[in-house]
């Protein structure tokens, strides 16, 4: 089993280099590229609740999270290979590259991947008409499920939380629905209907700083819906998705809401993804 033992090699690789000293048992020598301080409250994870979209009868609330940006993997090889670090940026793509392939391959093979990062398993959605049915491309969908793997888990899931009374209201796209895949909150179809659930969602058409956005997230390119709105309430916003590329997106609607006069983005919570094989 060359490939896993290639796999294995490349994980140790970034788990020996990339994580701070306090987590690993990396030479005490090399400084570490990250600090991290528990008690200092100013990283710590902000939530405010809001009413539970997912149970509206209930009278219960949900945690809103507020991260403190996103780091892509260029940002993180930065990190990685800043001055006095054990690693070259090259030695640090290589290994990635050599990850991302491995992992890739295994995937379509029909294996499962458990590494300290994260784990990976190919599996199928959508519901069959009886146990004869068979795999359909129009109602079903190919998917690769992830999960926390046990290192991450343990080194990241005990984070600082801090409760915060937000100030501004957002617009709160909960759920995206794509008609053609019949997907949640998983696929866009390029040029097919789509349907976005939540609160605060309606936005001036005319001004072209609001609408619906979907930001790549690897080159980062924005592209705003331009076709007139078949629905534009503030508890639904439906029509039909521009001709994105292939790729992954973060969903953004942008508004200005009553009673203030800037921007004020939501953000949906999953990504999503154009998928070129669909």
């Amino acid at each position: 089993m060359a490939h896993n033992r290639q796999l294995e090699s490349t994980i140790n690789f970034f788990v020996r280099n990339a994580l701070p000293n306090s987590l690993t048992n990396r030479d005490s020598s090399v400084p570490s590229p990250i600090t991290i301080n528990q008690t200092d409250t100013t990283m710590a994870l902000e939530y405010y609740l809001i009413p539970n979209h997912l149970n509206p009868d209930s009278g219960t609330y949900m945690a809103k999270c507020r991260t403190k940006g996103t780091f892509t993997l260029e940002d993180i090889f930065d990190i990685m290979t800043e001055e006095g670090s054990a690693i070259n940026r090259a030695e640090a793509l290589a290994n990635f590259e050599m990850l991302a392939r491995v992992t890739a391959g295994l995937l379509r093979q029909g294996y499962a991947v458990k590494t300290p990062l994260a784990n990976f398993r190919p599996g199928i959605g959508g519901n069959y008409n009886s146990e004869d049915d068979a795999f359909d491309p129009v109602r079903h969908t190919k998917k690769i499920i992830t999960s926390p793997g046990a290192r991450l888990r343990r080194d990241a899931g005990d984070f600082p939380i801090q409760k915060i009374t937000p100030e501004d209201h957002l617009p709160e796209p909960i759920y995206y629905y794509d008609s053609h895949s019949g997907t949640k909150n998983q696929l866009i179809t390029p040029g097919k209907g789509a349907r976005i659930t939540g609160a605060e969602l309606a936005f001036d058409e005319e001004d072209n700083s609001q609408g619906v956005f979907f930001v790549n997230t690897e080159n980062h390119s924005v592209i705003r819906i331009e076709e007139e709105m078949l629905r534009n309430k503030p508890k639904e916003l439906i029509f039909l998705n521009p001709e994105l590329p292939e790729g992954t997106y973060r969903l953004e609607v942008r508004s200005i809401l009553k009673h203030n006069s800037d921007i004020r983005t939501g953000i949906l919570y999953d990504e999503l993804i154009v998928d070129g094989a669909a």
